[in-house]
């Protein structure tokens, strides 16, 4: 496979705007909302991984120097899981959803329907080029949307394959891909979308926020920020070692959840830096630029930045070697850091294989200390004590908790995936997919019969006809009304009597001085068998002037 060209600008802003409206009247003609469109669909994307994956792991070997395992697991069968899973529940995700109310309400026909949001642009990111762009389209497609995708200009022999597979199998009356650079993100984002689905850095995030408000378009941000990790004194150091060197330098570290920096106990410290620094060896050999396990950065511009926090302090204990031609920084150990040292001082995410590893004491200071900090996508935790989790779990903020784990999480699809504050906001996979580019609709409807029971909220407020509307409600349902039924039509009966007085003390509450009525009152006191106190409680009522 030959390299691809370098992209122009594929369309005018004239031309994205004609893209926008004609997908827009493809949405208003109804095509995108049955489930066997979408269910059709969703298998087309089945069959594009599979056509694709000849051509797919080659182009990201290209661009990363990935190996082919780690393409096939966490881009190309993290797909494939997630449409089946989709597949599988869709029909049970697209039914409305009965809500239950008070007595007041019984009668009513209250439910929640799930509405697609309608034409949505979905931006990818280009450390998984698949995974990133196709999630979303997953949700989009399960919702009943039509969408714009934009894979990333980073990785440009992976997106050419997305591209050539994407129009190949897939609806182009509903799903289009465009290719471009910054610029072209910009002009997409001057089109009126029903919703915006960004991954990226949190400073990019933050522009395509600010453009979505001005058109007060919804979002839904996947961004980064620090992931801290944690082993305290009770942790498996080995295994904790052993998982968190494989989460942290997976994709020589361009993870958007990877650990990104490590708190160990003081008294574990040098027993976890031993096994860290074994498994390193253990999985990439004592030369990992020789590895066919161990990715490279993705371009110069990436190498410098990292490059940089890597010279920026701390000691190097393991690793720290750089080939700037081939774009390759080993797996990196940094010791003698604090949460003041300038790559600690960053909220961004060191996105590379730089392991920072801190110490703590005292943990009720390190929570403090982690506390104050921008809230990540992950804190990750090591720990056998139950009190300690319960305390992170409750202490500190972050889209997940993961605790004796790295990354896996991200593989359940029953789990909502997603970030809190600097590190995003709405989550996906799985349902999560498939609300975030849904509007659930609430729809009440109400009997056009008994309209006898709606008398007291319509104007003029009389004392008197509250009054009598109240004595009306408590006789409607009292003990002799009620004992001739049985059965099925005595219950409604029963539930009737509430929904009436219900309907009638919360509706007049703001109108009449209830406090004699309500205060110190149970709801036995409303029952059947205490008609005539309720009567009593309701002579005594006053208009309330206030």
């Amino acid at each position: 496979m030959g390299a691809p060209e370098d992209e122009k600008e594929p369309e005018t802003l004239e031309d994205m705007e004609n893209i926008v409206s004609e997908l827009r009247e493809v949405y208003y003609s109804g095509k995108t909302r049955s489930l066997q469109y979408r269910l059709s669909q969703l298998k087309q994307l089945a069959s594009m991984l599979k056509a694709l994956r000849d051509d797919y792991p080659a182009a990201v070997n290209k661009d990363m120097k990935k190996p082919e395992e780690e393409i096939f697991f966490t881009d190309i069968r993290f797909v494939d899981h997630e449409i089946g899973h989709t597949v599988r529940h869709l029909e049970e995700w697209m039914s409305p959803t009965k809500i239950k109310t008070d007595a007041a309400y019984a009668a009513d026909d209250i439910h929640l329907y799930p509405e697609p949001r309608g034409v949505v642009m979905i931006f990818g990111a280009w450390n998984y080029p698949l995974q990133l762009t196709m999630i979303p389209l997953i949700g989009a497609i399960a919702a009943g949307c039509c969408a714009v995708i934009k894979p990333s200009e980073l990785v440009p022999y992976s997106t050419s394959v997305i591209v050539k597979y994407f129009r190949e199998f897939m609806d182009s009356d509903c799903y289009r891909i465009l290719q471009g650079g910054p610029d072209i993100a910009m002009k997409l984002m001057e089109q009126r979308w029903d919703h915006v689905f960004f991954t990226g850095s949190t400073e990019v995030g933050k522009k395509v926020a600010a453009k979505a408000a001005g058109n007060l378009i919804s979002t839904t941000l996947e961004l980064g920020g620090k992931s801290p990790t944690i082993v305290d004194d009770t942790a498996n150091v080995d295994v904790a070692a052993r998982r968190i060197c494989w989460g942290k330098f997976l994709n020589s570290g361009q993870v958007c959840i990877a650990p990104d920096y490590v708190v160990v106990h003081k008294s574990r410290k040098q027993e976890f830096i031993t096994s860290v620094k074994k498994y390193i060896r253990e999985f990439y050999g004592d030369d990992p630029s020789k590895s066919p396990d161990y990715a490279r950065i993705v371009n110069s511009r990436n190498f410098d930045r990292v490059k940089k926090l890597l010279e920026s302090g701390g000691k190097v204990i393991f690793g720290g070697k750089t080939d700037e031609e081939s774009r390759y920084i080993s797996p990196t150990l940094l010791d003698e850091v604090s949460f003041q040292s300038e790559i600690m001082e960053s909220q961004n995410e060191i996105f590379g294989p730089i392991m920072p590893i801190l110490e703590y004491e005292d943990f009720t200071t390190l929570l403090d200390t982690l506390r104050r900090r921008e809230k990540p996508l992950v804190t990750y935790f090591f720990t056998t004590n139950k009190q300690n989790i319960e305390l992170v779990r409750r202490e500190l903020s972050s889209g997940t908790l993961s605790v004796n784990d790295t990354i896996q999480f991200v593989c359940i699809p029953q789990l909502p995936f997603g970030g809190v504050g600097f590190s995003g906001q709405g989550r996906y996979h799985g349902k999560a997919s498939f609300d975030a580019f849904s509007n659930y609709k609430s729809v009440h409807s109400k009997n056009a019969g008994m309209e006898f029971s709606n008398d007291i909220r319509y104007p003029p407020y009389k004392n008197s006809k509250i009054k009598t509307m109240l004595y009306k409600l408590v006789l409607y349902s009292s003990d002799d009304e009620l004992s001739g039924l049985s059965g099925l039509k005595r219950t409604l009966g029963t539930a009737l009597k509430y929904s009436l007085i219900a309907a009638a003390v919360g509706l007049l509450s703001y109108k009449l001085n209830l406090h004699s009525l309500i205060a110190g009152s149970s709801i036995e006191e409303f029952s059947l068998g205490s008609i005539q106190k309720v009567k009593d409680m309701i002579s005594n009522c006053t208009i309330n002037t206030n």
